[in-house]
């Protein structure tokens, strides 16, 4: 038996395991799989799901049927882009999408209004769309090392977020907007092309930690 089909025998075993007994946690981090398992798609009542430091480069569409997830962990696959069915889990509150290729978003994750916690880290991300505006109960946003230019002026309407971090990124400028987010205690922008930050900074005064080039 190889590596692989060891992995993906354990991957297996674990939804069994998980199917007869009930859990509605299920860890499968760290298999190096390639593909995901098709009978996870039976744990129609899952909570949680670990797929974590795998080998994955695409998702499989049945994973859309997995609406009671509430959890989501994706992060240091292999994925470069996210299918529109994403948007169906309208019951995540938190989702990891870092350590990927991701170029861009899916409209559909704008559906996602129960997020808190969104993890984007270390993608390839250029530009972010219009839909996850919609995501006003976030409190957590990652975006560091990716390659945005500029930010959407509705990040500020993201009125609940105590952490947004935006460092290593292509940035030169801010919008206004981010003066909205009175509610931020950190913020980071280190390791940007900023020279200066927009004065409606200044309502940001929970901040505990403020990280910049800016001057």
């Amino acid at each position: 038996m190889t590596n692989s089909e060891a992995d993906q025998a354990i991957a297996v075993t674990r939804i069994t395991e998980c199917l007869e007994n009930g859990s509605a946690d299920l860890d499968l981090s760290g298999l190096q799989l390639s593909t995901v398992p098709e009978s996870l798609a039976r744990l129609t009542t899952i909570k949680s799901l670990d797929l974590s430091a795998n080998r994955l480069t695409a998702l499989p569409e049945w994973l859309g049927n997995l609406t009671t997830l509430d959890w989501l962990d994706l992060r240091g696959n292999r994925l470069t882009a996210l299918p529109e069915w994403l948007g169906n889990l309208t019951a995540l509150t938190w989702l990891g999408l870092s350590g990927n290729q991701l170029t861009a978003l899916p409209d559909s994750l704008g559906n996602l209004t129960a997020l808190t916690w969104f993890y984007l880290y270390d993608n390839k991300l250029t530009a972010l769309p219009d839909s996850p505006g919609n995501l006003t109960t976030l409190t957590w946003l990652g975006l560091s090392s990716n390659q945005l230019t500029d930010l959407p002026e509705w990040l500020g309407n993201l009125t609940t977020l105590k952490s947004l971090d935006l460092r290593r990124n292509r940035l030169t400028v801010l919008p206004d907007s981010l003066g909205n987010l009175t509610t931020l205690e950190l913020l980071d922008l280190e390791g940007n092309g900023l020279t200066a930050l927009p004065e409606s900074l200044g309502n940001l005064t929970d901040v505990a930690w403020f990280g910049s080039d800016g001057r």
